[in-house]
């Protein structure tokens, strides 16, 4: 199993946006898809010397890490984050659009056209096959508030889990019913849950890591943009 690739300095900072815990499968619930995935609830602070173990390596590709980072100021809100994404080095990023949620969301994503909830799963935009996922474009997001919002991410990668749960994943297409299956087979799912405060933002490889986000436990609303594209790391300086 690939644990997630975070990018970190100080591992107290880390420590102290990031909570850990499990999974759950929903079966039939109201706004969710039958059988999505979602947190559990029992989120805990992170073990004592756990941020190594996200710690990036020398074989982590650019396109498959994580990395926290502080909007410029001069961001002031989503026509200027807009014209910023064009100078970050993709010359033909996609637009994701924007979404505005209330508090209290355990997860905020929603499938478009059925309008339903997937909990945890997989962009799938580009519907790589299991051999190409590293291709993938990575995920930018920017919460511009007014409150703070959570990322969600699943410690085990899309093409771990389908080796799980596929014979023949070496031509298989990843995507969000082997990640619920891989829960319903009772194989070992946590999440990590890193706080967004407004004006921060994140990179992930959401095409590979299992995500969401959530605005559980909030009291004010959470206003997002999002694109996707082929990003080097450090084009902001690290924000933990």
């Amino acid at each position: 199993m690939h644990p997630a690739a975070i990018a970190f300095r100080d591992p107290a900072a880390l420590h102290a946006r990031c909570d850990f815990g499990g999974v759950r499968r929903l079966h039939v619930e109201p706004d969710y898809e039958t059988c999505a995935v979602v947190p559990d609830g029992a989120w805990q602070p992170l073990p004592a010397g756990y941020p190594e173990r996200f710690a990036p390596g020398i074989f982590n590709y650019d396109s498959g890490l994580i990395e926290l980072f502080k909007v410029p100021e001069t961001v002031t809100d989503r026509d200027t984050l807009a014209a910023l994404v064009e100078t970050l080095g993709d010359p033909h990023p996609v637009t994701l659009g924007d979404t505005d949620d209330p508090p209290g969301e355990l997860t905020t994503h929603r499938d478009s056209p059925s309008g339903l909830r997937p909990g945890i799963h997989v962009d799938n935009d580009q519907n790589l096959p299991y051999d190409q996922r590293e291709k993938a474009r990575r995920r930018l997001c920017v919460n511009l508030g007014p409150g703070s919002r959570y990322l969600l991410l699943a410690d085990t990668d899309i093409k771990s889990i389908c080796r799980c749960v596929q014979d023949r994943y070496e031509t298989h297409h990843p995507s969000t019913h082997d990640l619920r299956l891989f829960v319903t087979l009772r194989r070992p799912l946590r999440l990590l849950r890193l706080r967004i405060d407004p004006g921060e933002g994140w990179f992930a490889p959401t095409s590979v890591l299992p995500y969401d986000e959530s605005t559980e436990g909030q009291d004010l609303p959470s206003a997002t943009s999002s694109w996707l594209g082929h990003w080097e790391r450090g084009v902001f300086g690290p924000l933990i």
